[in-house]
């Protein structure tokens, strides 16, 4: 019995040390073949429920570190190294001011699983499903934003419009009406470093763009250009998404594409055009007049978004729900 207990005490030391190992080495593993670690569900409630709680790192307390919101969490990153990210040296540490949490580290599960993500490029990685890498979600799936599909018209239509950051204006010398006048404000790999998805990101202040009383991004047209600059900010063409097979609906194929590349022209309280399309009536009325397949097709008036006309399959879409009654379904 009492070999046995030698024996255990020796397993349990040894499994630590192993353990610790494992987490403070340095050497380089192959993590290709691990499944990527998703921020928004596996990452992002570490670091809420663990450290950005009332007083420390919310943004209230003393510390410089802010840890609730991508943004702030990829300022003490550094991608593909977790020896050299400040936050993770704070949450593998033993002792000191740094140690972080301070009266309650993380498990080595979660401080394994900050490594991985920082190592895998700590991308803003988001769950479909909203459950993580976990047990009982679906695998996760992380479509890469691709730019001319899902960037560009986005930039287009919100930032580039007449007087602020198109060719003629540019407004404090940016330009969004193309790949190549973009990279300007970014830097690729870090969203939190580019200068685009910092103003995007903001809620308030000068800085906020687009500014107020404008057509705002969605947070899916955020977390896409968030995801694009995480992967690298590539100038793709990755065809287009477009179905007429299935039910073409007002929700979910037709609003999604007026608010990514013509909302941000036609709104406000000068709307391009004098064409105001933020809502269902709005788009109803230029379908019933028949105005907007005119503006799609170029027929008789000019050519609509000018900025990057629809293909044939997209403008078929719009036919599509216009033949059957433009519904608000």
């Amino acid at each position: 019995m009492k070999i046995n207990k030698i024996y255990l005490f020796l397993f349990t030391v040894l499994l630590i040390i192993t353990v610790s190992w494992v987490i403070s080495c340095t050497h380089t593993a192959d993590i290709s073949n691990l499944p990527e670690v998703c921020f928004e569900g596996d990452v992002l409630p570490v670091f809420k429920n663990s450290c950005s709680i009332s007083g420390c790192h919310d943004g209230s307390g003393e510390s410089g570190m802010v840890l609730n919101n991508y943004l702030d969490i990829s300022h003490s990153v550094v991608p593909g190294n977790p020896l050299a990210s400040k936050v993770y040296k704070a949450i593998i540490a033993t002792t000191g001011e740094n140690k972080m949490p301070p009266d309650r580290p993380l498990s080595i599960e979660n401080r394994i699983m900050i490594r991985l993500w920082i190592e895998q490029g700590a991308r803003l990685t988001v769950c479909p499903d909203g459950t993580g890498n976990g047990t009982g979600g679906d695998p996760y799936v992380n479509p890469r934003a691709c730019f001319t599909r899902d960037i560009l018209p986005v930039l287009v239509s919100r930032c580039a419009s007449t007087g602020c950051h198109d060719a003629i204006t540019h407004k404090e010398g940016y330009i969004f009406a193309s790949y190549t006048t973009a990279m300007k404000a970014v830097t690729p790999g870090n969203p939190g470093g580019s200068k685009l998805y910092k103003v995007i990101k903001l809620t308030s202040g000068e800085e906020k763009m687009p500014p107020a009383g404008s057509s705002q991004l969605t947070t899916a047209e955020i977390d896409s250009i968030g995801r694009w600059i995480s992967y690298g900010a590539l100038n793709e063409n990755c065809g287009e998404i477009c179905d007429t097979i299935n039910p073409v609906t007002f929700s979910g194929t037709i609003w999604p594409v007026i608010q990514s590349s013509c909302t941000g022209c036609h709104s406000g309280t000068a709307p391009s055009g004098n064409i105001s399309l933020t809502s269902y009536n709005n788009v109803a009325a230029v379908a019933s007049n028949g105005l907007l397949i005119k503006s799609l097709n170029g027929t008789g008036v000019p050519r609509m978004p000018p900025a990057g006309f629809f293909s044939a399959c997209r403008i078929r879409q719009f036919e599509i729900w216009i033949r059957n009654g433009f519904l608000n379904n």
